[in-house]
């Protein structure tokens, strides 16, 4: 019995080790490219990939999402680090809890918010530079960040959603 239970303990450690690695991987790939786009575009300036439509332009954010806020890079550094520390902390600790799918959308979230506060740490600002500005004039103009950051929180909000009506539907 003994034995059985110990074989079992190292399955699962096996399996969750393999699983923190595809997780560390999608976290780095996506910031990564993040900071190599906002180079490159620094790099570049401008470009109009389809007129009238998306225009890649530098815009420097220093204020909060939507940007919102004052210039207080300390405040949003510090909120930041709290807020990633958080889901870190939830995805280490609720592990058994959470289905992959949900970690991998946390993981979307970790990476755009760190690849945002780097940014923030080493310029001051985050480079934003997609623009749908011709398009829509409501729509700031956004980074791959927080694109993930927007796609994570919109999947764990729906998975929570379909969690809740499960658990509605069972009583």
């Amino acid at each position: 019995m003994e034995d059985e239970k110990g074989k079992a303990l190292i399955k699962k450690e096996k399996k969750l080790s393999k699983e923190f690695i595809v997780l560390i991987s999608i976290l780095i790939t996506i910031v990564v490219i993040d900071q190599i786009l906002k180079i490159w575009i620094q790099s570049i300036g401008e470009i109009n990939v389809i007129p009238g439509i998306l225009d890649f332009k530098v815009s420097q954010n220093r204020n909060a999402a939507y940007g919102i806020g004052s210039n207080s890079t300390i405040m949003y550094v510090a909120t930041n680090i709290v807020i990633l520390g958080v889901i870190f902390k939830f995805m280490t600790t609720q592990n058994q809890f959470v289905d992959r799918r949900f970690k991998i959308f946390l993981s979307f979230i970790l990476a755009g918010g760190i690849s945002n506060v780097i940014e923030r740490v080493i310029r001051g600002y985050v480079t934003e530079f997609i623009d749908f500005g011709q398009v829509t004039n409501w729509l700031p103009i956004f980074n791959l960040a927080d694109i993930f950051v927007l796609v994570g929180w919109i999947a764990v909000a729906a998975i929570f959603a379909g969690f809740t009506v499960k658990e509605w539907n069972k009583h």
